[in-house]
């Protein structure tokens, strides 16, 4: 049966599943119980129904029409991968998928959605936006897994024990901090789901889902430090794990747990925006009382403390290493069009193997070269390889995990003799990310009020991105860490000393090239300025690889970014160019001259 066939077979199937259920229609994010980005093959239910294999989508399905929302980083991949006659690609921002739901359902419609796959909030916005014209209604089990018979079974990878060297701060300490933010909440118990969440409290890495050492688990964390984890018990054979005041339960012990909180009468505290709300819909039913309120555990994680700060300095001098002795590589390589996108991935893990503390990358590489890397997370497979010859651009966003730190960094280089129209678009994507590294802002600044300066450059040119500028990176843990971002939408948490966030603005012309510039960066505060009321925070950028000179039009970039662009890279230089060996060492030196 050919792809469309499959999708449209399973298609079919699933609205018979939900006739037989009573209901009009599906609600279908892309996560999974623990609020996941990237997600175990077992949850990967959009990709199974649609073909669509990004990291962020929405699907509808109605009787009649269906439809699934990505956001600007897939606008391009979502029309490769998925029948434009079985589900039609919208835009999550532009397109606005509650009003199109409210739009299209059936009068007095019965929209189904699994209630652990989504938060209190967006059920909230959910029956909002359907108002009079019909309701959501819960369906457990989940109506695709009924009709996916052959659905991979959970992972259950080792659980590993996350070293105090690296992490700065042991389990325990870390759960008597939260456990008292617990109590000045009022409660008895937390409800942790989220994975990073998890590993972080717990100083423990795993391996259940891609490109993120997470082990798939729920938690309770009480008020005085102890806690109950819910955990394939197969994760922790051989695995070294020994925490004082843990108690390990079964993965689907947990709901069972819940229902006797509700029976004690337990107070327990549920964050609405990243807990499902099936969770609390089941405690609430026991008898539980449910304050919902702000977990206290993601922004503790975003703030590094000085070890995971000083792990990632090294982490990333190490890595610059990597890329440097990738780019060395690639300025040799010849463009006959012997080498493709797969070889260029393929070379940047075998460099990055080279260090004893790496552990994985930290997402797939995107090497996207020409038409290719104007596709935001571009995903090279042998269909869409494009070879590297002469005269275009070659996009390559990358990271590393690593024991002491994770890694991500986008860099564009020209093949060839670059046209001045892609100088001049680089030029202007390079001085909006200068302009971001060197801001100063007031104390209590969120990501979102930062996102403009970055732009601004491209705006003058009429230019944009649609994607967001920067996201939160965790220490050897996701690559997209929250609760901060540098964007334009939900981007309000304010930024604080220890935070890392990338710094990423691009181009994209559609068909002919991408240009990306990505540099990770720790919130610092800027100490005394003459003058000042306010407490001024700033950035220092961890990561260490040259840009490519070759695309700066000097006379267009002003004088403090050139005088920003020389600093860099002569740091640059002088951390890595001892550790490499002198033909590269002689590479980087010139590639990394004043302009």
């Amino acid at each position: 049966m050919s792809a469309p066939s499959v999708h449209a077979a399973r298609l079919s199937a699933l609205r018979a599943e939900l006739a037989r259920r009573g209901c009009d229609g599906l609600w279908l994010p892309r996560t999974d119980p623990h609020g996941s980005e990237y997600l175990p093959p077992h949850e990967e239910r959009v990709a199974w129904l649609t073909g669509f294999t990004g990291s962020a989508a929405l699907v509808v399905v109605l009787p009649e029409r269906a439809a699934i929302f990505v956001d600007g980083r897939y606008t391009l991949q979502v029309r490769d991968e998925v029948d434009p006659s079985l589900f039609e690609p919208l835009h999550l921002v532009h397109d606005r998928p509650h009003e199109w739901v409210a739009a299209h359902l059936p009068p007095g419609g019965r929209l189904g959605y699994d209630p652990f796959l989504l938060t209190r909030r967006q059920l909230e916005r959910l029956e909002r936006a359907i108002g009079r014209r019909g309701r959501p209604v819960p369906l457990v089990p989940d109506p695709v897994d009924a009709v996916w018979t052959d659905r991979p079974p959970r992972p259950a990878a080792t659980v590993v024990p996350w070293p105090e060297e690296f992490a700065g701060e042991s389990s325990l300490d870390k759960r008597r901090r939260m456990g008292a933010a617990v109590e000045r909440a009022g409660a008895d118990w937390l409800l942790v789901s989220a994975c990073d969440s998890i590993a972080w409290l717990l100083n423990v890495r795993g391996g259940d889902i891609p490109f993120n050492p997470l082990v798939l688990s729920h938690l309770l964390l009480h008020r005085d430090g102890h806690c109950r984890w819910f955990v394939d018990p197969r994760k922790l054979r051989d695995s070294g794990f020994a925490e004082p005041a843990v108690e390990v339960r079964d993965y689907d012990d947990l709901l069972p747990a819940l229902d006797r909180l509700g029976r004690e009468g337990a107070v327990v505290l549920v964050d609405p925006e990243r807990v499902q709300v099936g969770f609390a819909d089941r405690l609430r039913a026991a008898g539980a009382e449910v304050i919902e309120g702000v977990d206290p555990i993601p922004l503790a994680k975003a703030k590094k403390n000085p070890t995971e700060i000083e792990g990632a300095r090294r982490a990333h001098r190490r890595d610059g290493l990597a890329m440097v002795r990738f780019l060395h590589w690639l300025s040799q390589i010849p463009l006959d069009g012997s080498v493709g996108e797969r070889d260029v991935a393929r070379r940047i893990l075998e460099e990055r193997k080279r260090d004893p503390l790496f552990r994985g990358p930290s997402f797939e590489t995107i090497a996207g070269f020409g038409p290719n890397g104007a596709i935001v997370h571009y995903r090279v497979e042998e269909k869409s390889e494009r070879r590297l010859v002469p005269g275009s651009l070659l996009l390559v966003d990358s990271g590393g995990h690593y024991l002491d730190a994770t890694t991500d960094v986008t860099r564009t280089i020209a093949l060839g003799e670059p046209t001045e129209e892609m100088c001049r678009h680089f030029t202007r994507v390079l001085a909006g990310h200068i302009d971001l590294a060197t801001c100063l802002f007031p104390d209590g600044t969120s990501g979102g009020q930062l996102d403009a300066i970055a732009r601004l450059p491209l705006w003058k040119s009429g230019l944009d991105y649609d994607h967001g500028t920067g996201h939160g990176v965790g220490a050897y843990l996701c690559v997209h860490e929250g609760p901060q971002r540098i964007a334009r939408q939900s981007a309000n948490v304010p930024l604080e000393p220890g935070m890392i966030v990338s710094n990423e603005p691009g181009y994209y012309r559609a068909g002919a090239y991408g240009i990306r510039i990505e540099n990770l960066m720790v919130v610092r505060e800027m100490g005394e300025i003459p003058g000042a009321e306010r407490r001024m925070l700033g950035f220092d950028t961890l990561t260490l690889v040259p840009i490519d000179r070759r695309l700066v039009l000097k006379d267009e970039l002003p004088a403090n970014a050139r005088a920003w662009l020389d600093a860099y890279h002569a740091r640059v230089v002088e951390s890595l160019a001892p550790h490499l060996e002198r033909d590269v060492r002689e590479w980087l030196e010139a590639a990394c001259r004043p302009l």
